[in-house]
């Protein structure tokens, strides 16, 4: 499970995601209140083909702005913390 942060006077939410033994992906995300999604929709749970995992995954980031800062930042921080790999420069 990861936790993102939405921004410092808010919520954030806890994703998950995890292939099953049959090849599909199991999403959930369950935002804190008052975070929502860029539909309104403050839990998503489903089970989907990678394909369509995919396509839900990026329209839900593409329609969520505090989603994708959230995200961004994650991964900055990861970036930081466990650099980019042995062949950097």
């Amino acid at each position: 499970m990861l936790r993102i942060d939405g921004d410092f006077t808010s919520g954030g939410a806890n994703i998950g995601i995890k292939k099953t033994k049959g090849g599909q992906i199991e999403v959930y995300i369950d935002c804190d209140r008052p975070q929502a999604l860029g539909d309104g929709t403050t839990v998503v749970s489903a089970t989907l083909p990678p394909g369509k995992a995919h396509e839900l995954m990026a329209k839900l980031v593409q329609e969520t702005p505090w989603l994708q800062r959230a995200l961004a930042l994650q991964r900055v921080d990861q970036l930081l913390s466990e650099g980019t790999g042995p062949d950097d420069w």
